[in-house]
This record gives C-alpha cells, structure tokens and sequence, in this order.
C-alpha cells in the first residue's frame, strides 16, 4: 500500500473514529446545554419578578381569596410561577419536579427562590416543562449532528487536499524511477518542490543515478576496449595453434591438446565478440533503418535450426495470429534476439519435446510473443538472474559457453523496446516478448 493510501486512510479512520465518539456524547452533551440554557432562562426570568415584585409590591400577587398562594399558568401551561408564604428555612434549588399540566403530572423544570420581605419569608416558583425543553433538545442535537457531519467532513476533504499536494512530490519521485529503463538514465532536472525532506531525498537520488551513469560507462567503455583489443592476440593464437597442426611428426597427445586449446579460444572469441557486441547496442552504433515483419523472422530462425530440430526429434507448433511487424528495428539483431531463445528451447529441451511459437494481440494491448518448450524446468531463484551477464541456470549444459546468450537478449530487446518475461514450471519454460505499441525513431 502506497504512502499517501495509509496517509488518507489514518485519517479517514480518525475522523470516524471521531464522529462515532462524539455521535455516542452528543445525546449527554445537548442534554447538559439545554439544561443549562433553561436553567439560565429561569434565572433571568427569576430576576424580573424580583424586580416587578419591587416595583408594585408584594400584596399585588397574593390577593383575595387566595392571600397565601398565587400560581400562574401560560396559556398551554408549558411553564408557571407560583408565589407562596414560605415555611420554615429553604435554600434556592434547581431541580425537576412533577407538577399539574391539564390535570396530568408531568416533569417541569423548577427553579425555587426564598427572599424575605417586610418582615415576612415568601418562596416563589418557577417552572417549564421538560416537553418544552425537549423539544430544544431534539433541535439541538439536529443542529449539532449536522455540524458535527459538516465538520468532520469538510476537514477529510482538506486533510486529504493537503496530503495529497504534500506527498504529490513522493508520485513525481516514484514516477522518475519507475521511468529509468537499464543503467543509462537521462539527466533529470531538479524536482520542483518547497519542502527541504523532499529536496534533499531528490538531489540523493539524482547522484545516485548519475554515478550509476558514470560507473557504466566505464565498465562499458573498459569492456569495448578489452574485447577489441583482446580479440587482436586471440586470433594470433588461433593462427599459430593452425600452423602447429600442420606440422609433420606432431605427436598425437599433442594434437589432441592443440585441438582442445582452439576450442577454448573459439568459445573465448565467441565471448569476446558478444561482449563487443552488447557494447556496440548500448551505445546505439547499429542503425534503425528495417520493418521487420516477426513471422518472417521466426521462420528463418527455425530454418537456420532445422538439423538440430531434428537431431532432438523436437516438434515445432505455430500459432501466430496475424502479422506482427516492429518499425523502426535492425532486423540483424532481431534475428539474433529470437535466435538465441529458440537455440537455448532447443539446447535445453528433451528428447522428442515440443517448441510452440504463439502470438496475439488482445484489445488495447500490444502484440504478444511466446515461446514454450518443453525442457527442464529452470530454478524459481534463477528466474530473477536469468538475464544477467555471466549468470548460469545450472543445467547440465553449464560448462558451454559463458552465460552471455541471455544477456545479449536482454540488452537487444532494450534497443528495440521490447519487454520480456520468462516463467517456467514443470510444464516448461515460456519466455514472453511484448513488442512495441509505437514504432521507434531510427
């Protein structure tokens, strides 16, 4: 998962984790807020009659026939205030209490004052019902999980705004390194970003790449060197070796070691000249100038194999659809691409085995090439090392050869962009070619 996914994940999660704390404490904190708004407004409302009780005095309220007592309902009798003698000493409460409303006891909020005056003790009552304060409770919690909703809500979406604009540099990074096709990176100008961290990781991994650049070609240019010039005492030898034979009374043992050192230095030219060879692809000295048409080139691949086709007793099948072509390409190195792969299904194949030669092209993807033979399995933890230079399956066939043939493959298919894949399994080894969707410029 990419870092930017668990970023806007974390957050996703904290933010319902969140919404659920406060979707399960809303209920409690409305109640609380409500409560203590009614209480304020009873309160309020106790300070106004205090003050009209002030104004007009008290016998205006406790009058004939009820001198002791005087209660007073609104119209829907949602609230009241009753004014009474006090008996014996009450402090001032707030608390909800039952009371008459339409003849029915319900729960009203109470505020309960005590104040003396002109020598008398008077407690005075005031109350709203519980339904009425609920009804501000049902809006309240309306109103809050809305907000709470709107809140938890706008804030994902800016959170996940700025992850996304923060981390935007990391993609750009990925994004460079992903574009890196073989050791030979283009130069990449410097990543345009404010934050120091990302700077910093950028100018690293431009280094990086650039010495990675430096270091190939050194190794390149020492390998083309060293193959040329290697070349020139190799054939020298060979020569002398040729001149050795064809002396009178050679001895035979020293015929026989004579004919075992051209050998070697045969295999030793061989490698020579590939590794001159792949020096001369990386540094894109073979021209572009061919169409090759891939059944054609197939063919004549599996001609130039025909002896040692039949000395194996192989089988070949063909299932090529349509007529794949690859603009732009060097039909030499083609053939030599395909070459290899079908001398190594063959070399490694059994007795009486089976080649099959199948291609397609699926909508919106580029043609596909497979080749499937039928020889020993190769080692899953070969798989990854199959195309390096010098690297070997370990097969039987080990001691030909210098594990060079692959590597050529490899590094023709990056000339002409192509992708490859082998797979092997008990079954067989197929090694997969995607050709390229767009011819390349010559």
């Amino acid at each position: 998962m990419k870092l930017q996914q668990k970023l806007v994940l974390l957050t996703t999660l904290s933010k319902a984790l969140m919404a659920v704390i406060l979707l399960l404490a809303l209920p409690w904190i409305v109640e609380t807020l409500a409560l203590r708004h009614t209480d304020a407004s009873l309160r309020s409302e106790q300070q106004r009659v205090m003050r009209r009780i002030g104004q007009i005095g008290i016998t205006s309220f406790l009058t004939e026939p009820y001198p002791n007592q005087k209660v007073h309902y609104d119209l829907l009798q949602d609230e009241f205030i009753e004014l009474r003698h006090a008996v014996g000493t009450q402090s001032d409460t707030v608390a909800t209490l039952p009371r008459q409303q339409h003849g029915e006891l319900v729960d009203f909020r109470v505020l309960r004052h005590t104040f003396a005056l002109e020598g008398q003790r008077y407690t005075v009552e005031i109350g709203k019902s519980i339904a009425s304060v609920e009804d501000v409770y049902a809006l309240l919690r309306s109103l809050a999980a809305y907000a709470l909703a709107f809140a938890v809500l706008t804030t994902l979406l800016i959170e996940l705004g700025v992850i996304n604009y923060l981390l935007r540099p990391v993609d750009q990074i990925v994004e460079r390194l992903r574009a890196v096709q073989g050791p030979m990176p283009a130069p990449l100008p410097p990543l345009p970003t404010t934050t120091s961290d990302f700077k910093y990781l950028d100018a690293t991994i431009r280094r990086m790449l650039q010495k990675i650049r430096l270091v190939f070609e050194q190794e390149r240019e020492f390998i083309a060197n060293a193959s040329h010039e290697l070349l020139t005492p190799v054939s020298i030898l060979q020569n002398r070796f040729e001149n050795m034979l064809q002396a009178e009374n050679l001895p035979e043992e020293a015929e026989q070691q004579i004919v075992t050192s051209q050998r070697t230095l045969h295999r030793l030219t061989a490698t020579l000249r590939t590794l001159l060879m792949i020096s001369r692809i990386e540094n894109e000295q073979y021209a572009r100038n061919d169409q090759v048409v891939v059944r054609q080139v197939l063919h004549d691949v599996v001609a130039e194999l025909e002896d040692r086709i039949a000395d194996e007793n192989l089988t070949v099948d063909w299932a090529l659809e349509g007529e794949p072509t690859i603009g732009a390409a060097n039909g030499s190195l083609l053939f030599t691409f395909f070459y290899n792969l079908l001398s190594n299904a063959v070399k490694y194949n059994h007795t009486g085995g089976q080649i099959r030669i199948s291609g397609q092209q699926l909508a919106g993807q580029p043609y596909t090439v497979q080749l499937f033979n039928t020889g020993k399995p190769i080692p899953a933890e070969h798989l990854p090392h199959l195309f390096e230079r010098f690297r070997r399956a370990g097969n039987a066939h080990s001691a030909e050869g210098y594990g060079l043939g692959l590597a050529l493959v490899r590094t023709i298919a990056q000339f002409h962009a192509l992708r490859l894949q082998v797979a092997s399994s008990e079954q067989g080894t197929t090694f997969t070619i995607w050709l390229p969707a767009t011819p390349l410029s010559a």
